[in-house]
């Protein structure tokens, strides 16, 4: 899933396992792994938002929220396809 920073920076998010990586949108750089605690430093860090502004340090934490809830209901939906647990 790809999420839009208020200025403009796109950043693909996608779990493996359980873990998150991250890169810019349409970049083939290797992407940034990490735990879901962390995963809004690296959206801010991508999206060169300052998390020391707290509106933008406010903003890398929806974003990271919103990536984590849009992959969690994708990947329980494709457990329940499965039929699994």
């Amino acid at each position: 899933m790809t999420v839009r920073a208020s200025n403009g920076a796109q950043i693909r998010v996608w779990r493996e396992n359980n873990l998150y990586c991250a890169r810019p949108a349409g970049s083939a750089v290797e992407p940034q792994i990490c735990a879901a605690v962390d995963l809004f430093e690296v959206i801010a860090e991508l999206a060169g938002l300052n998390l020391e502004v707290t509106a933008q340090s406010a903003e890398a934490v929806a974003l990271a929220l919103e990536a984590q809830r849009e992959l969690e209901d994708s990947q329980d939906r494709l457990e329940d396809a499965s039929g699994s647990d």
